[in-house]
């Protein structure tokens, strides 16, 4: 068994974690969304500053749920009500996707919410979890790709406190780093190219070793 490297799991999250700073005002943010209250929290703050116009949520029920599964509330439906109850955005300004189960249906689900209701989208905000800045983004210009969507993404994270020696924070660091590196090159089950992500050209081989 590896021994846990606090260090090196902090350089995995600094890859993961390539936010862009400072923002530039965007049309719209693309919210990718999961049980954490912080996902509304960074979203409504983009809108109440007027970074944004609207912010569309993405999100059914999958393995970021918690509760939420229990009680069959989609994570969309969820964080639109706290935006619009906790930090006053205006419901008319608030988009709900609420079936996706994954990454890339959040991506894919998320893209056709904003055509279906005509959102203006030269430029959008991408807001998820630090450890998934990276891959999101990844995903989510693949998706773009193949559904012929344009767009300028730019990305931020929500204000999540990592701790690299919290079992739940390093295991999420580290099977992130492992999605990132091995998407790009997914094969369906004929064993045909059926990439999940965009690559990367940056990929820290070291810390890709130590995460497998």
């Amino acid at each position: 068994m590896v021994k846990l490297e606090p260090q090196k799991i902090n350089q995995i999250y600094d890859y993961l974690n390539n936010e862009n700073v400072p923002l530039k005002p965007a049309d719209g943010a693309f919210v990718f969304c999961r049980i954490d209250p912080l996902v509304s929290a960074r979203a409504s703050e983009l809108y109440n500053s007027g970074l944004v116009s609207y912010i569309m949520f993405t999100g059914g029920i999958g393995k970021d749920s918690g509760y939420l599964a229990e009680l069959q509330i989609p994570e969309a439906k969820f964080q639109a009500a706290l935006a619009n109850s906790i930090h006053k955005v205006p419901s008319e300004n608030i988009y709900i996707e609420p079936n996706a189960k994954n990454g890339g249906q959040c991506c894919e689900y998320g893209i056709r919410t904003i055509l279906q209701n005509n959102l203006p989208h030269k430029d959008l905000t991408i807001v998820v979890r630090p450890t998934s800045l990276r891959r999101t983004d990844a995903v989510l210009k693949l998706k773009s790709e193949q559904l012929d969507f344009k767009a300028n993404y730019q990305r931020t994270r929500t204000k999540y406190q990592f701790n690299p020696e919290n079992p739940t924070d390093y295991k999420e660091a580290i099977a992130e780093l492992i999605r990132i590196t091995d998407w790009p090159y997914h094969k369906d089950k004929n064993g045909n190219p059926e990439p999940w992500a965009l690559p990367q050209s940056d990929l820290p081989l070291d810390l890709v070793q130590y995460a497998r």
